[in-house]
């Protein structure tokens, strides 16, 4: 298997080099040339960790008994339990995704990904330097995935006070000698910008050795469709989830699973009110706008960027160079309509959020986080045409100020996320600068 840029000007490689690589010389993102198609009948009888390995081994040059391996480690004891466990309630199920250690469903991706890096590193005797971008739960994922990985760094931006106060505790306490904080001065997309921009200079990138576990990584996108492939075989029926999406990532991971052969009846994503990809898919116009701060932080963006590996792999093919640039020009795009199911959108804002995890927890007695209430908001507002799975990004005690407002009493949390109040924090300040950031990477040592 090979992976080309969407913008058709790097060289095509191979899948452990668009690993390390994550975003393409020409700052483009990684596709596959072809999506195999899955043999769904064998994987009926599987634990979660072997439907990834037989998912992942087509796309993947890592060779067999290693996937396995890395699997294993990744979605066995050391997870916790259950990866991915369907819930059902009056509606269909909810999917929780936010049993892994930093209660985020960014786990299940990163998990597997800090241990991939990591033995391609070891086999190739180099190390690497992961820059991350976040709006929430990426970030101590990102993190996390690094602890007990020697050839890995992790130094992850998030925009200052635009992170829920317990998610900037869950990056900045954690002070392994590998694992990095920098607060940025402004918002998601200026953090993104910088990644971007630092990942478009050739020969600083290479000096040093920057890699990334965003979503702009495919290796994480082919991660997180293992998790569609099972709601398949968990519930025999075509798929037909809502997922609350931000970066466009896990929406796309699931229409990946569609492109395998997973049989699907609709998609659905949901936004809060920095909704651009909902407008996309409702107009068919890709259109920057001002960010707000929401309860649902995690979704505070207004540049998507997976939505240009979608337009590649979705027919939009050589154009997409042309399209990208007169997006970043323009900050506006009409692109014609592209491969897919049925696909729908939704958003909710503020009032809707906080009635969501109302009205969820007085008819179901569970606690949805802001993120996941959104998805159940959309989800009732879209025409039913049959059992849904709504997809359960984060544990609720990562928003107690929140859901305590929703509910109307103080809400207790986590008390794993608690414990980190009283710990020390480590963060370096900068602007929301390019030139800022890389002087700062300079300085780390080897």
């Amino acid at each position: 298997m090979r992976y080309w840029s969407t913008r058709g000007l790097a060289a095509p490689v191979g899948f452990q080099e668009a690993t390390l690589q994550g975003l393409a010389s020409d700052g483009g993102l990684f596709v596959p040339e072809t999506i195999p198609a899955l043999d769904l009948s064998a994987l009926a009888a599987l634990d979660y960790a072997q439907v990834a390995w037989r998912v992942m081994a087509p796309f993947c040059d890592i060779p067999e008994a290693d996937l396995r391996m890395l699997c294993q480690e990744a979605y066995g004891p050391h997870y916790g339990g259950e990866v991915a466990p369907l819930r059902a309630d009056p509606w269909g199920h909810v999917l929780e995704l936010f049993h892994g250690p930093t209660f985020s469903f960014k786990d299940v991706a990163l998990q597997f990904l800090g241990r991939t890096l990591n033995y391609i590193l070891t086999r190739r005797d180099e190390r690497c330097n992961l820059l991350v971008a976040t709006s929430g739960d990426t970030g101590s994922a990102a993190l996390q995935s690094v602890v007990g990985c020697p050839r890995l760094k992790s130094v992850v931006m998030f925009p200052k006070g635009r992170v829920s106060p317990l998610q900037e505790r869950q990056m900045t306490t954690l002070l392994e000698p590998n694992t990095f904080c920098l607060e940025i001065d402004g918002t998601f997309d200026d953090c993104q910008a910088i990644l971007k921009e630092l990942n478009r200079d050739p020969e600083f990138k290479q000096r040093m050795r920057l890699g990334a576990v965003n979503s702009v990584n495919f290796a994480r996108l082919l991660a997180q469709s293992v998790y569609y492939v099972w709601i398949y075989l968990r519930t025999g029926r075509p798929l037909q989830v809502v997922v609350p999406t931000g970066n466009f990532g896990n929406f796309l991971s699931a229409w990946l699973a569609y492109k395998m052969g997973v049989p699907t009846r609709r998609l659905a994503l949901a936004t809060n009110e920095n909704d651009i990809v909902h407008r996309y898919f409702r107009d068919g116009v890709y259109q920057r706008g001002p960010v707000h701060e929401t309860l649902a932080p995690a979704m505070d963006i207004q540049v998507a960027s997976n939505l240009e590996r979608f337009f590649s792999l979705a027919g939009g093919g050589d154009r997409v160079a042309d399209w990208m640039a007169q997006f970043e020009k323009s900050g506006k795009l009409e692109t014609p309509r592209l491969e897919g199911p049925e696909m729908v959108s939704g958003r909710a804002d503020r009032a809707q959020i906080l009635q969501a995890i109302r009205d969820y927890h007085e008819q179901v007695g569970v606690v949805l986080c802001p993120h996941t209430a959104v998805a159940w908001h959309v989800a009732r507002q879209l025409p039913q045409i049959g059992p849904e799975v709504v997809i359960a990004t984060a544990h609720p005690g990562k928003f107690p100020e929140a859901v305590g407002e929703a509910l109307g009493q103080p809400y207790p949390g986590h008390p794993a996320l608690e414990a980190l109040r009283d710990r020390p924090r480590r963060a370096v300040s900068l602007p929301a600068e390019a030139v800022a950031v890389r002087q700062w990477l300079e300085g780390l040592s080897d």
